[in-house]
Parts: C-alpha cells; structure tokens; sequence
C-alpha cells in the first residue's frame, strides 16, 4: 500500500504532465487539418485554371468573379473546409450530394485573382481563402504566433475578434489562417466568343 506522500506526488504529476501533454496532441491535430486545408486550396486552383480552359480569353476576367466558372470551381472544392455558416444564405450545392453543410459563407473566404500577361497563353489563376482553425487551444495558440500584420506571407491569420475580423456574422468565431495557392495551366488553342457582339 503507497503512503499519501506517494499518492500525492502522483497527482502532482499528473496535473503538471496532462495539460502539456493535452496542449501537444491538440497541437498535432491542428497543424495535421491546417496541412490537409492547404493541399485542399492547392487543388481549388488547380480545378479553377482548370475550368478557365474552357473560357475564352476575353471571358477570364469574369471568371474569377464571385459567380464565375473558375469562382464556382475553386468554391466548390473549398465548401468541404469552409466551416462558416452565415445566416441566411444557401449552402454550396453539388449535384448528386445535395448542399455541404457549413458552407453558406465561402463567398466571404474565398477570393480569386488573374494574372493573365499580355500575349501569353498561360493565365495565372491564385486563390486565396480564409481557414478557420478549429481545434480548441491549438488553433488560437498557432493564430497568435503567425504575424497577422506581416503581407506577402503563405499564411495570413485573421484575428477573430471586431478589430480584424471579416466573418464577424459567424455563429462560433475561430481564428483564420490565409492560405494563398496559384495554378497555370497552358491553353494551346483559342476559344472564339460566340456571344455575338
């Protein structure tokens, strides 16, 4: 049988170890979903150069734009990860699956630039799109550590609270994550504009 000075000095550590070691698990977690959201947002520009291919040229730049083809692309694979849910507006439909819960705010995440140089045939499609991290005490820790002033940076945070934070209709705030990934695919032919104009 222990004596009390055993037994507490087992609690003691057992106190001292768990929240460290709760802090680390949580902490792999986070980084493991940050790193599947980035593969994830590297294939939305992938999917939206993809469907610029089937666009005339003089059509890229609406393409991009919130209700696009290569806006509709890149917002359909990024709904998966959106977790955001503004009250009121419809969830991204996919056909065959219905709409994807959680997704009724990824046209606030989400953004698309083209960069389409003069006489090439090879437009730069870059997406950039807000990810909340969602863990509990992981996902705050990791957003105060990123620099949410610094530009120009892979990761962009965005802090959750009304100073800085743009997705302020959300239900559960978390902090965000930027990610920013581009993609070019050649188109070796020319599409003609049969608008009629």
């Amino acid at each position: 049988m222990k004596n009390r000075a055993e037994q507490g000095s087992m609690m003691l550590e057992a106190v001292i170890c768990l929240p460290v070691v709760l802090v680390l698990v949580l902490g792999c977690m986070q980084i493991a979903h940050i790193w599947m959201a980035r593969q994830v947002v590297q294939y939305a520009a992938f999917a939206a150069a993809r469907s610029l291919l089937t666009v005339p040229n003089s059509r890229h730049f609406t393409a991009v734009q919130p209700g696009g083809d290569a806006h509709k692309a890149a917002a359909a694979v990024c709904a998966w990860i959106a977790l955001s849910q503004r009250p009121g507006a419809a969830p991204v439909r996919v056909p065959g699956w219905g709409g994807i819960p959680g997704s009724g705010g990824i046209d606030e995440k989400l953004r698309l630039e083209l960069k389409q140089p003069a006489g090439e045939w090879v437009p730069v499609v870059t997406v950039n799109f807000d990810f909340p991290m969602v863990i509990p005490v992981a996902g705050p820790i990791i957003g105060w550590a990123v620099n949410p002033w610094q530009e120009n940076q892979e990761w962009l945070e965005r802090k959750a609270d009304v100073t800085g934070n743009t997705h302020g209709g959300e239900s559960v705030r978390y902090p965000y994550i930027r990610f920013r990934e581009s993609a070019a695919l050649s188109k070796p032919y020319i599409l003609p504009d049969f608008t009629g104009d």
